[in-house]
């Protein structure tokens, strides 16, 4: 305990989580759909804080041009054509072997959403997928499980925290019939800013509600051109 305590100490003497909020952190269990630019930042410092447990999900590999700006992933991994989440649980490990780390290679869809968030305190989105992100924002409103959206694209990101039945949901402010798919990072790149920027925002917002500061969480909508 001693030398977990020490791991944190920093974490800990800050007020809003002290003792008690890391010991909460240590229990607390997060999926985070996708791997990608915000999703891999997003298991890094999620790690990092002492997540008791991470469902990582992604069914892509890593590629050459993921790693200019997908923080979990090197050379080798490309190299190899590793699975996403496989990777990114391989490197977590080393980071913190207190933690436990679950990769899971399968496309998010309606059959498999709920499945995957069972027995999970918080969603994390790292997608990419306009489709995706309104699955996640359907079957959490309809668990009562709070997530975090996160998009970015170009010099451009946007983030949002959604409390079932306190805030707004993505569907109330992006009405899903009037919403069309816009640019990419395929199509209009993006700089590796963006990425690190949405992800410490949403991980901000990870640990307010995983520690229960609920008073604390951002409520709007918030978008950023660096």
């Amino acid at each position: 305990m001693e030398q977990t305590r020490e791991r944190y100490s920093r974490q800990i003497l800050f007020p809003p989580i002290g003792p008690r909020g890391q010991d909460q952190l240590a229990k607390s269990k997060v999926l985070i759909v996708g791997l990608g630019a915000l999703g891999s930042t997003l298991a890094n410092n999620l790690a990092r804080a002492g997540i008791g447990s991470l469902r990582l999900v992604d069914r892509d590999f890593v590629e050459e041009s993921n790693l200019q700006r997908q923080i979990l992933f090197d050379e080798q991994d490309a190299a190899l054509a590793l699975h996403k989440a496989v990777a990114a649980a391989n490197k977590l490990r080393q980071i913190n072997s207190q933690i436990h780390c679950e990769a899971v290679v399968e496309d998010v869809n309606f059959t498999n959403i709920e499945k995957l968030m069972a027995g999970m305190d918080l969603v994390l989105d790292g997608t990419d997928n306009l489709e995706i992100r309104y699955l996640i924002n359907e079957a959490c409103v309809k668990l009562n499980t709070p997530w975090v959206y996160g998009a970015c694209v170009g010099s451009t990101g946007m983030t949002m925290t959604v409390i079932p039945r306190e805030t707004p949901c993505l569907e109330c402010v992006f009405p899903s019939s009037t919403v069309h798919p816009g640019e990419t990072c395929d199509t209009a790149g993006i700089i590796n800013p963006v990425p690190n920027v949405i992800a410490s925002l949403q991980t901000a917002e990870a640990l307010k509600l995983l520690v229960g500061a609920r008073d604390a969480v951002n409520r709007e909508l918030i978008i950023l051109d660096l």
